[in-house]
């Protein structure tokens, strides 16, 4: 299967440079759904988590800068609207998604935003499309080398992607075990009905197991990781500066306290100032 995607990867990119080439005046397509919120000229494609899809941020919309910035919420396949899409499953893949949104806007150049799983994608997006990035925000970020998880975390992960009891115990730990069961069910209902296993299942092999590390090294956009205190270790500082400290010489690392691994649904507030305040020191860049 993983095979399959590799190969199912190559296919895609090959057939968008031969695409682009022969696309003359005709319009771009967007490969996956998205909803866009406000108008300005800066213009920001942001990606989901594992186990959310682009509602996730929906908390932080009241506090988002509409008339500086233009958001696309997108969903990958297998998500949201993009529920019935289907694919690879690769970082490549998903990067080529989430390019192809912002050629179906015209966006010429764009700023990136990822949570978790996506948060490997917006790197391999600032491989493929360069100097059209901006700056790149990745929310507790899957690391561009893969978490590279022994097997008993990956099971643990391949049961969570099946069913709802361990989806639940997954979504707690990765918050510290301070949030209630009742938005954990809230987590684990949006999850079960808006994404497919099928999806689940092949992204979990992307973020475990992936690795495009030699791609990344040196990379001089500029970053932002914002991670929770209450998260993992996997995703603390120490682990954050040993990856993408070492990987990019323009990075910036908040901590936010008083969340785990969904600060955009924990502290809303704080986390829509905290991504803008960043957004806006790369104004025009």
């Amino acid at each position: 299967m993983t095979i399959f995607r590799t190969a199912m990867a190559g296919i895609i990119s090959l057939c968008a440079v031969v695409l682009s080439g022969c696309a003359g005046n005709m319009t771009p397509t967007a490969s996956i759904d998205y909803e866009l919120f406000g108008s300005g000229a800066e213009k920001v494609v942001v990606l989901h988590d594992w186990l959310g899809d682009r509602s996730n941020y929906d908390p932080i919309k009241p506090y988002l800068d509409g008339e500086t910035f233009q958001f696309a919420f997108a969903d990958l396949r297998g998500y949201g609207g993009s529920l019935k899409k289907t694919g690879a499953f690769t970082a490549t893949e998903a990067a080529m998604d989430a390019i192809s949104v912002a050629d179906a806007l015209g966006w010429d150049r764009f700023h990136i935003i990822g949570h978790s799983m996506t948060g490997m994608v917006v790197q391999k997006v600032a491989v493929l499309a360069g100097e059209r990035v901006k700056s790149v925000v990745a929310t507790t970020p899957v690391y561009a080398s893969g978490m590279q998880v022994d097997e008993g975390t990956f099971g643990f992960f391949t049961a969570a992607a099946k069913k709802p009891e361990e989806m639940g115990q997954a979504i707690q730990a990765l918050t510290g075990g301070k949030l209630s069961e009742e938005w954990t069910s809230f987590k684990v209902d949006r999850a079960m009905t808006w994404s497919t296993e099928e999806a689940r299942l092949a992204y979990l092999d992307m973020f475990a197991y992936e690795d495009f590390s030699g791609e990344v090294d040196g990379i001089g956009t500029p970053f932002l990781v914002l991670i929770g205190a209450n998260d993992i270790e996997a995703f603390h500082p120490p682990a954050i500066q040993a990856t993408f400290g070492k990987w990019y010489p323009d990075l910036t690392v908040v901590q936010v306290t008083d969340a785990g691994h969904y600060p955009m649904q924990e502290v809303p507030v704080l986390y829509a100032t905290e991504v803008q305040k960043f957004l806006k020191a790369h104004l025009g860049d």
